[in-house]
């Protein structure tokens, strides 16, 4: 059998580069990656605090409403008291 000659040295260093090579490039992807990451988390933060803005603007307007209701309520039992009173007083009227 024969066996090719191998130089180990120059062989191995060859190996050692294309390995070195691919570390680098995996190196940089990671950076990227995290650079990502720190981009996403941000815009995530952002995101979450807008949310948490329209929760506050919408119970304010819930707020609103109600009070809006219980004004338009009250409304109604006080024009229903004053014609009363002036039903009441047009009947004081008509005695006299």
């Amino acid at each position: 059998m024969g066996s090719v000659p191998v130089e180990r040295g120059s062989m191995s260093l060859e190996k050692i580069k294309v390995l070195e090579d691919r570390v680098s490039e995996v190196l940089e992807y990671i950076k990227v990656l995290q650079r990502e990451r720190m981009e996403l988390e941000k815009k995530l933060m952002e995101k979450d605090a807008a949310v948490k803005e329209i929760q506050h603007q919408m119970e304010a307007q819930k707020r609103t409403e109600d009070e809006c209701n219980r004004m338009k309520e009250e409304r109604t039992e006080v024009r229903s008291r004053v014609e009363t009173i002036l039903d009441t007083l047009k009947g004081i009227g008509g005695v006299k």
